[in-house]
């Protein structure tokens, strides 16, 4: 099996494009650039690709776009349709494969694209957040960090810019390395892609929102008394841990027969004095390791 790792480049309608709201609800992000890397099944470097594609519902650079990425306007008038691109990534990307990326996003952005043009409303193949699997298993500190954060960690070169999407595919490739080489000197035996990678088909969350408890202690009962549901399938879902609460967030673990461990969190925001907005976030486990 082969590593597919990618990153995609993508621009936005913001307040220049001027399309129907059902569109942007379609897509949001109009994919621009893919770069991808080829890892084999020891983590070595195969190849590369890397294509630019001319957007045709987002055309004009989005100001948020241009300032991150550092592009010109003119570099959108050239590249391939999004179909021609896409199909030429897909063929390169071979038959055995697992996609990684730096974050869920990019596969969720390709999935939405896909649809869109009526090519794929499916990615036949499980993913793997690097991003994540970077903090799983070496720094271990519960947050997002960036690309360039994780190669300073690692003490990895940098050597190419940031926020071209071939770049960024390479760079997610060496961290993937050295994680995998960091595995190996430790002799974990931590299956990466059992334990972390993911079906990017689920339904992976659902957002609960509720205002009026005047207290944390009220939003959680009111919390306790919903029914919960397995994101992806519906089926209930069975408390393992109860909600405990740590200041104005509190944290349950459920399980699904199907999906196995979901995870509960809650954000309770003080909106006035006396009133709360609760926020509950239900996600399946991006760590499956029991």
């Amino acid at each position: 099996m082969d590593y597919i790792v990618f990153d995609l480049e993508w621009n936005i309608a913001g307040k220049v494009n001027k399309v129907e709201k059902a569109v942007q609800e379609a897509i949001p992000f109009e994919i621009i650039e893919i770069g991808a890397v080829k890892l084999d099944a020891d983590f070595k470097y195969v190849s590369k690709y890397s294509v630019s594609i001319r957007p045709r519902i987002y055309p004009v650079l989005s100001g948020p776009v241009a300032a991150v990425t550092k592009r010109l306007q003119q570099s959108l008038k050239y590249g391939l349709d999004f179909s021609d691109a896409a199909n030429g990534f897909l063929d390169w990307c071979g038959q055995d494969y697992l996609f990684c990326t730096w974050s869920e996003s990019d596969t969720s952005v390709l999935k939405t694209n896909l649809k869109y043009y009526g090519l794929s409303d499916q990615l036949p193949m499980n993913c793997l957040d690097v991003q994540y699997v970077f903090d799983a298993l070496v720094e271990q500190a519960d947050v997002q960090r960036s690309i360039e954060y994780a190669l300073d960690f690692l003490r990895l070169p940098k050597n190419q810019p940031f926020h071209q999407a071939v770049s960024d595919a390479w760079y997610t490739g060496q961290i993937l390395q050295k994680i995998a080489g960091i595995m190996e000197q430790e002799a974990s035996g931590i299956d990466m892609v059992g334990r972390y990678a993911f079906d990017p088909n689920l339904t992976r969350s659902y957002q609960l929102h509720f205002d009026g408890p005047d207290t944390v202690e009220t939003a959680l009962l009111k919390i306790k008394s919903q029914a919960l549901t397995c994101p992806a399938c519906g089926l209930d879902l069975f408390l393992q841990l109860p909600w405990a609460c740590e200041g104005y967030k509190a944290l349950a673990t459920f399980s699904c027969p199907v999906h196995g461990r979901i995870l509960g969190k809650t954000r309770f925001v003080t909106k006035n004095k006396n009133l709360f907005q609760t926020k509950v976030t239900i996600r399946i486990d991006r760590d499956q390791e029991e």
